[in-house]
């Protein structure tokens, strides 16, 4: 008959045979997570670089528009035409 100590050096086994096995299964998937993270962060990166691309690009036209209405407006007066309200 087994004993307690037997049951506990056999499970110890099972445990280590089980955890080398699934450490095997598992390496690919870690690869894959890895260079999933890389992924991740260059994308950051680049979604970063257009936000800001988009930021500047805005904040110019706004200021282009700005100044156009604001010629726009002052021709208008000049040559006492009806005004566009848009």
């Amino acid at each position: 008959m087994l004993t307690k100590s037997d049951l506990q050096k056999i499970g110890s086994v099972v445990d280590d045979r089980l955890e080398t096995k699934l450490e095997k299964k598992l390496e690919p998937i870690k690869k894959d997570l890895t260079d999933v993270k890389k992924d991740i962060k260059y994308l950051r990166k680049k979604v970063n670089k257009i936000d800001k691309t988009v930021s500047v690009l805005v904040e110019r036209s706004d200021r282009e528009e700005t100044l156009l209405k604001q010629r726009v407006k002052r021709i208008e007066e000049h040559l006492d035409l009806p005004r566009n309200n848009n």
